[in-house]
């Protein structure tokens, strides 16, 4: 049995996960190819210089991230997520991310949800906030109908967040992306709602 997406996912970003697993991703010929493709993604995440300014990140750098996850060669500006898509990857979901708050009022962000080469939901997060020095920004998907209902995706690494996204969770249904600003070590939402938008589907 091979190791979930989600755990190679963490593991590319340096997230701790359970020994056995680990072992197994590292070791399985199938497992460590995944887990190296998601590791060149995160380098390629991890050396995109931010501006003070916090600028939108270009087209380039999507471009290039696309084509590393095999969406595809060809990108437009991230300001149009949804035209970014070819025929043979086409784009499943974007939301645009706006502040919750007066705390955060000048935070932003974009979200894009696509399937890859290997038919998984691979959905990439940038988000654009003067970021505290302490504690951790976590994402969640969000019921539309019941705001109680979160399903966790796991923690940005600074700005720029990666994760798999289980097919069984309906987008229809948890529509909405959900950044917080957390304590280190918390597993419960903190209330503290940095970003927020709704997912677009792609039809």
């Amino acid at each position: 049995m091979h190791t979930d997406p989600e755990l190679l996912a963490l593991l590319a970003l340096g997230e701790p996960i359970a020994e056995d697993e680990r072992q197994h991703a590292e070791t399985c010929l199938e497992c460590a190819a995944e887990l190296a493709d998601l590791r060149r993604v995160v380098t390629l995440g991890r050396s995109v210089e931010v501006e003070p300014v916090m600028a939108s990140p270009g087209a380039a750098v999507w471009a290039s991230i696309r084509a590393e996850l095999g969406f595809g060669a060809a990108a437009e500006s991230a300001a149009d997520p949804a035209s970014t898509a070819e025929a043979d990857h086409e784009l499943t979901a974007h939301a645009r991310l706006t502040p919750v708050g007066t705390s955060w009022s000048h935070a932003s962000g974009t979200a894009e949800l696509a399937t890859d080469d290997r038919g998984r939901r691979v959905l990439q997060v940038a988000l654009r906030a003067d970021l505290p020095t302490t504690g951790v920004r976590q994402a969640w998907l969000v019921h539309r109908d019941d705001p109680t209902l979160r399903q966790s995706l796991g923690i940005l690494d600074g700005p720029h967040g990666l994760w798999t996204v289980a097919h069984s969770i309906d987008l229809a249904e948890f529509a909405i992306l959900d950044i917080s600003q957390q304590g280190t070590g918390e597993t419960e939402h903190s209330g503290q709602t940095i970003v927020r938008g709704e997912f677009t589907l792609v039809s």
